[in-house]
């Protein structure tokens, strides 16, 4: 279905250079609606949330007291058995954010299933932005809701405070970073369902990458040489080992600029898949 615009409103509705629909069509105001929308849709939930959060915390208590079990009197590397207590304590606090809960790959994907993409793709706003927005939105009332109460169960443990005040302002942005680069990353396993049947599988191989590759649940320094050298140049780095790092303090703030250089070159993907996707749905007649 294609859409004909009046001559005289057509220098409204510049395309943008990377496909899709236009970015721009109602103002950046309409994705922080958008994001709003996303965050008030999960209020109604915050009961459930709370027994999901209870749950993590028990999961960190019991990987807290793992570590403290196996790290040495010398530590690894950076990390001593306190280090390791705080760097689990804030990861369990973050996944709400960076990894947990994101559900814009299934919204996707069963847009696609049902049919309602061709309506969805045909709207007066760009579908990156539209869906990315809105998990955005939900991801954050996730860290809001369940990620900081799993902070306060286990601060009781033993939590770390940076020393600097800036310190909460670069891990303030590598968390926004995080948090985007994931769900960007999910929005793209959503849209594959233009050329596959089922995304079961990218969706575990993503989830499983996030979690054993993104220093969530131990260090990268953890890992076998050649594999950590691998896994600090992926994305998933993004999400846990590197805003852990940048909060305890280990690591300078500059590792936020590969962080950002992962959330443009995604975007520049996501949104050129989205493109090819809006040719398939032509070409099929939708």
């Amino acid at each position: 279905m294609l859409l004909r615009i009046p001559k005289r409103h057509a220098h409204r509705h510049k395309r943008h250079p990377l496909g899709g629909a236009p970015l721009f069509v109602f103002g950046l105001q309409k994705y922080a609606v958008f994001a709003t929308k996303g965050f008030v849709q999960n209020l109604q939930y915050r009961a459930s949330h709370l027994v999901n959060s209870v749950a993590s915390a028990v999961f960190g208590l019991i990987y807290i007291h793992i570590w403290l079990a196996v790290t040495p009197p010398e530590g690894f590397g950076d990390y001593t058995a306190r280090t390791m207590v705080y760097y689990v304590a804030f990861n369990q606090t973050i996944l709400w954010l960076t990894q947990f809960g994101v559900r814009v790959h299934l919204k996707v994907s069963e847009a696609v299933r049902s049919g309602n993409i061709g309506s969805e793709l045909v709207r007066p706003v760009d579908y990156f932005g539209y869906r990315v927005s809105q998990e955005m939105g939900s991801q954050t009332y996730s860290l809001l809701f369940r990620g900081l109460p799993v902070g306060l169960i286990l601060s009781f443990v033993g939590y770390y405070f940076p020393a600097r005040a800036v310190t909460w302002l670069w891990t303030f942005i590598a968390l926004a970073l995080a948090g985007y680069v994931f769900v960007v990353i999910q929005y793209m396993v959503g849209i594959s369902a233009f050329w596959t049947q089922e995304i079961r599988t990218l969706t575990w191989v993503s989830l499983t990458l996030a979690y054993g590759m993104g220093g969530a649940s131990m260090p990268l320094e953890v890992l076998p040489p050649l594999l950590e050298k691998v896994a600090r140049l992926s994305p998933f780095a993004c999400l846990a080992f590197y805003p852990a790092r940048i909060y305890l303090e280990l690591s300078d703030p500059d590792v936020i600029w590969f962080a950002l250089f992962w959330a443009v070159s995604l975007t520049m993907l996501a949104r050129y898949l989205t493109r090819l996707a809006r040719r398939v749905l032509e070409v099929s007649g939708g």
